[in-house]
C-alpha cells in the first residue's frame, strides 16, 4: 500500500468523523432547543401574557385591578364543573384538572357546582369547605366567591382566573 493511498484513507476519515460530530451536535442543539420551548410553553400555560397590556400605562395599576375585576364578578361563567356524588379526594382532583384545562382554553372566569349538603349525611356539606380550602391554596386561582342565587347560591362558586 502506498503512502499516498493510506493518506487519502486517513482523510476520508476525518471527514466521516467530522460529518458524525457535527450530525452530533446538530441533535444536541434541536434536542436543548426543544427543551426550552417545552419550557417556555409550561411556563405560559400557567402565565399567559395579558392581551390588555398596550393601556396599562394610561391607568393606574389599582384602578385597572378593580376596573378588571369587577368587570369579571359580573361576567357569566365560561365553563361549569359539577361535583355532586363525588368523593372529596376524587373532587379535588378532578377541580384540579379542571382548573388547569380552564387555565390553558384562555377561561377567565368558571363555576364550581359542590352541593349545598341537604343529601349529605348530617345535612351538611362535606365538599363546599374541601373546594374552598383547594381554591384558597391553589396557583391558578386569583379569587372566587359564592354563586348567585339563581346560579345555585350556597351549592355553587364562582372562580376567576389568574
Amino acid at each position: 500500500m502506498k503512502f499516498e493511498d493510506i493518506l487519502s484513507q486517513w482523510e476520508e476519515q476525518q471527514k466521516t468523523k467530522s460529518r458524525k460530530e457535527r450530525d452530533e451536535e446538530k441533535r444536541a442543539a434541536a434536542a436543548e432547543k426543544k427543551r426550552k420551548e417545552k419550557a417556555m410553553d409550561d411556563w405560559l400555560e400557567m402565565y399567559p401574557p395579558d392581551r390588555g397590556m398596550k393601556h396599562r400605562k394610561e391607568k393606574p395599576d389599582r384602578i385597572i385591578i378593580h376596573t378588571r375585576k369587577k368587570e369579571l364578578t359580573r361576567m357569566e361563567a365560561q365553563d361549569t364543573l359539577d361535583l355532586h356524588g363525588w368523593k372529596g379526594k376524587d373532587a379535588l382532583e378532578e377541580l384540579d384538572r379542571f382548573l388547569k384545562t380552564s387555565k390553558r382554553r384562555g377561561m377567565k372566569k368558571v363555576m364550581v357546582i359542590h352541593g349545598k349538603g341537604l343529601h349529605s349525611p348530617g345535612g351538611e356539606s362535606v365538599l363546599r369547605p374541601l373546594v374552598k380550602n383547594h381554591l384558597e391554596h391553589s396557583p391558578l386561582v386569583s379569587s372566587f366567591g359564592p354563586a348567585k342565587g339563581r346560579e345555585g347560591g350556597g351549592g355553587a362558586s364562582w372562580i376567576l382566573l389568574r
